[in-house]
């Protein structure tokens, strides 16, 4: 029970961070300096003002100084981190799997609200994400290596390259997709953005389970799509989204997949 109080405390934590990455990041602003201030009367944010979801709930979702309301997006990216990162302690422990994993997915959770909020995607935070992903094998190593308890040095090689081989086979995979689809419509249809987080997809789910998150996330998209009219319809939340979902029921996936093709 402590453990999964302290994964929720520590996604809590990571979720208020990544409230400062989703407004600042596209603006093109620092992301340390200056420190949390109220963007309508620019008064610099208490320590106390700063405690994630709870401040917000204390000071009733409305600035301490000057009473704006504080959007509901800030204890929102807290509260689905903290879940975020009890819903993996569930399933992994409290391993070096479970904090990167639980890294990459805050990653796509600020990707998705930035795409949802300026139809944009930061390469910074999409290239970090991807590199997580990829070098989880290394922080597995590093931390067996720290409890004295190291797999079979081939192990880690193996889980490095192979995580390496599907993130390209997937990257590549979009890549050509976009081209295809853009000759067809004679527009482009997946951007770059897309194809990095296909590498990313790649590197979490391996083979076939990266399969099932596209067929999941293409489904999540379709009544988006259709009432929209014509208009943008950001993909990049409905690809996390996916991709969070298979992941955590892979078993499941895996268990119909095997008896779809034994």
């Amino acid at each position: 029970m402590m453990a999964l109080l302290f994964a929720l405390f520590i996604g809590l934590a990571i979720g208020s961070f990544l409230n400062v990455l989703i407004v600042r990041i596209p603006k093109g602003e620092n992301v340390a300096f200056p420190p949390s201030h109220c963007p309508v009367c620019d008064n610099a944010l208490k320590w106390w003002h700063n405690i994630p979801l709870l401040s917000w709930l204390l000071l009733r979702g409305r600035c301490a100084y000057c009473q704006s309301p504080i959007s509901r997006l800030y204890p929102t990216v807290e509260l689905l981190t903290g879940l975020l990162f009890l819903v993996l302690a569930m399933k992994l422990g409290l391993t070096a799997e479970w904090f990167i994993t639980a890294l990459v997915f805050s990653l796509l959770l600020a990707l998705s609200v930035i795409d949802f909020e300026y139809y944009a995607v930061p390469d910074s935070l999409n290239f970090m994400a991807l590199g997580l992903a990829l070098l989880m094998p290394l922080f597995i190593f590093g931390w067996d290596w720290a409890l004295g308890e190291m797999r079979d040095f081939s192990w880690y090689q193996h889980m490095l390259l192979t995580r390496f081989k599907d993130a390209a086979i997937m990257a590549f995979s979009f890549f050509a997709l976009g081209l295809f689809v853009k000759f067809l419509i004679k527009k482009d249809a997946l951007g770059e953005a897309d194809i990095i987080i296909a590498g990313t997809m790649g590197a979490m789910l391996g083979f076939p389970l990266v399969l099932v998150a596209i067929y999941v996330s293409a489904l999540l998209a379709i009544v988006p799509a259709l009432f929209a009219r014509g208009h943008m319809v950001p993909f990049v939340p409905f690809l996390a989204l996916g991709t969070w979902i298979t992941y955590i029921f892979s078993d499941t996936f895996l268990q119909w997949w095997n008896m779809l093709y034994a």
